[in-house]
């Protein structure tokens, strides 16, 4: 099987740790624990000897910056007999801030580097991000107005009014992306929010009272006026920027005659094998790029090259 990038199969999330107030309060002590910065939606990083390595803290260095006590604290999971806690490091704490300038820390998202980290540490990064998203996007009940306060490990936010008590839980948006081909091209799109010249699959999220087969279709026929056949299930792949479920297909078109929405994307072309294999096509001055390598837009369109070898 496929492993994405995001989602490391060495990592147990220990759900059983979760309700162990005890437990967790002592993993939080432990020398050896790692702790996953969380810093106003991005993460750390240092260059040591041009190679780029996320900022990891153990208790004795927080200590430093929190003599008092930690912040807001996630337990992420055990790999390799490791425990791993999120800890948000958002709100302003001087010596942290002269700490980050000192050591000329970069401070960046994720996928700039996510592709050359380790892939145990990049998931656990990923998946701090998007639970300390959810956690700031959720600090007020949605059903009573009052304020939430984390439990189960941060897995769950817990409205403080007694009366209302409603537990809310993180949220993960499903969202189709497919690979469409007609015979010995495939069909890639481009969103004004991509990089310049990048080309990808065409995606969109699932709406409610929808299978994934009737998103596809339905996104497609809006994006691209074009109806599929032949809908194949690839792979999943989190997504945590913040907070999808990315599910991939193969599907084929019924013709290559396109209409393209451009309220819903920037652009879309055919293109053939080898004009993926050369990145160049006749519409597109300079040439174009694929998606991302950790993107599963990107495996996508590999896998598909793959079968023409």
């Amino acid at each position: 099987m496929i492993q994405p990038f995001y989602a490391s199969s060495a990592i147990n999330r220990q759900g059983n740790y979760r309700n162990d107030k005890k437990l967790l309060n002592n993993i939080i002590l432990k020398k050896n624990t790692k702790f996953i910065p969380f810093y106003k939606g991005k993460n750390l990083f240092t260059e040591t000897n041009k190679n780029i390595i996320p900022v990891i803290f153990n208790k004795v260095q927080l200590d430093e910056f929190f003599p008092d006590g930690m912040g807001d604290t996630i337990f992420l999971g055990v790999a390799n007999t490791l425990n791993y806690i999120g800890i948000d490091l958002s709100p302003p704490i001087q010596k942290f801030e002269c700490w980050l300038k000192e050591n000329n820390i970069i401070i960046d998202d994720l996928r700039k580097y996510g592709p050359i980290l380790d892939d145990i540490e990049a998931s656990f990064l990923a998946l701090s991000n998007g639970m300390f998203f959810w956690q700031h996007t959720h600090k007020f009940c949605g059903s009573c107005g009052f304020q939430n306060f984390p439990t189960e490990g941060g897995f769950v936010m817990k409205c403080s009014n007694g009366e209302c008590g409603k537990s809310h839980f993180p949220r993960t948006d499903p969202a189709i992306i497919t690979l469409i081909s007609f015979q010995d091209k495939v069909l890639l799109g481009r969103s004004s929010r991509f990089p310049e010249n990048m080309y990808s699959t065409l995606a969109g999220f699932v709406e409610p009272g929808e299978s994934l087969e009737q998103a596809l279709e339905r996104e497609v026929f809006e994006e691209v006026g074009i109806k599929v056949k032949n809908i194949k299930y690839f792979n999943s792949q989190p997504w945590p920027f913040p907070a999808s479920l990315m599910l991939g297909f193969f599907a084929e078109a019924v013709n290559d005659h396109m209409k393209i929405d451009y309220d819903e994307i920037e652009d879309a072309h055919w293109f053939s094998i080898d004009e993926l294999k050369s990145l160049k096509h006749p519409s597109i001055s300079g040439g174009f790029k694929l998606p991302r390598v950790d993107s599963i837009a990107r495996r996508l369109v590999d896998t598909w090259i793959k079968r023409f070898k």
